[in-house]
């Protein structure tokens, strides 16, 4: 690896749906959020599955509804166990992405800008320097 390179956890195929494909995915980063959908078609049958991707404000957390595949509705032609397995599948990829994003925006930041990130997070955080008195104590 040359200067400047960085290495990345790449996704988990492990946690791939048995059965389904990953087919084509229509996604951006919305300030930081995953948004849009993943199509997944089935093995044996050609069914197609579209899971929703989308960044839940009030609670803070992503969403992966299992919709139809052209309309704005649930899908109703899938069980429960094939929804779980493939939404499984899109989480699993969907957080290496967050991951991967969070990771880079890392590697590339600027201590100012790490120290914005630190401020908007609402943690009350802050940097300390590597010989302030406060991480003497923590040793």
């Amino acid at each position: 690896m040359g200067l400047g390179a960085l290495t990345v956890q790449r996704w988990e195929a492990s946690y791939a749906a048995a059965g389904w494909a990953l087919y084509g995915a229509d996604l951006t980063l919305d300030m930081g959020h995953p948004f849009g959908s993943m199509f997944y078609r089935n093995d044996a049958d050609g069914r197609v599955l579209r899971i929703g991707v989308k960044w839940h404000p009030p609670v803070q957390q992503l969403e992966f509804p299992a919709l139809h595949p052209s309309k704005p509705e649930l899908t109703s032609d899938c069980t429960d166990d094939e929804v779980a397995a493939v939404t499984l599948d899109a989480r699993s990829r969907i957080g290496t992405l967050v991951a991967i994003n969070a990771q880079i925006g890392s590697f590339v930041a600027t201590e100012e800008s790490e120290n914005a990130i630190l401020d908007a997070s609402g943690l009350g955080l802050e940097r300390l320097s590597e010989d302030d008195p406060r991480l003497a104590r923590d040793a």
